[in-house]
């Protein structure tokens, strides 16, 4: 069989083939005003001192306190009332301004709260309430769409209370709004698509 094998078709050992990307999969981005870009562009080209290459930096580790040690667990009894097998997105109906609001996507990989604007306006705003942003709103198609305005409303959840930053957007969508990782962190809670529910601690506990 070696007489039919031509060594030098053959690839080099310890030689990495790198495949190239077919496609760029865009995320959802918060908008971001020029002085901030500069900053990022400063942060992710600013050369390194030679003696930092290659060179194991010791692990630093956060202070804690730990009264704010908390524990999440999800059971089959959150389970309850979830057909399966299923593949749904997680979507709640959740208070926003003291009035329930149905269809909010809970997408932990969005960096900003958005809010359709045809939401906004049944919650009973006006367009003229709107902090006005000009910074754009990159979203997975990677064209940007520029949002009508800003504004802060309270969400209610269980006993907490949570000032979140909206972006309104005019744009047609089967949600009413998105809530993403701000949100999340905010309120300390961890989401689960199987069992289609957010969990997080509460003033008199979980």
């Amino acid at each position: 069989m070696e007489q039919w094998i031509n060594p030098t078709k053959l690839p080099d050992a310890g030689v990495l083939v790198r495949a190239q990307p077919l496609k760029v999969v865009q995320c959802i981005q918060g908008p971001m005003d020029q002085h901030r870009a500069n900053e990022l562009h400063n942060e992710l080209y600013r050369p390194s001192p030679s003696s930092e290459v290659m060179e194991i930096q010791p692990t630093l580790k956060c202070k804690r306190d730990a009264r704010d040690t908390w524990e999440i667990t999800f059971t089959e009894q959150d389970m309850e009332g979830v057909a399966f097998p299923h593949n749904d997105t997680l979507v709640l109906s959740i208070p926003i301004q003291r009035k329930m609001v149905r269809r909010v996507l809970v997408d932990q990989g969005s960096s900003t709260e958005i809010l359709y604007y045809a939401a906004f306006m049944a919650l009973g705003f006006t367009k003229d309430q709107l902090s006005l942003m000009d910074a754009p709103l990159v979203g997975f198609t990677g064209i940007p769409v520029y949002q009508v305005g800003k504004i802060v409303l309270p969400i209610f959840a269980g006993s907490v209370r949570l000032d979140v930053e909206f972006i309104v957007v005019h744009s047609p969508s089967p949600y009413n709004a998105i809530l993403g990782h701000n949100w999340m962190h905010g309120m300390k809670a961890i989401a689960s698509t199987l069992h289609h529910c957010v969990q997080f601690i509460g003033k008199s506990g979980r």
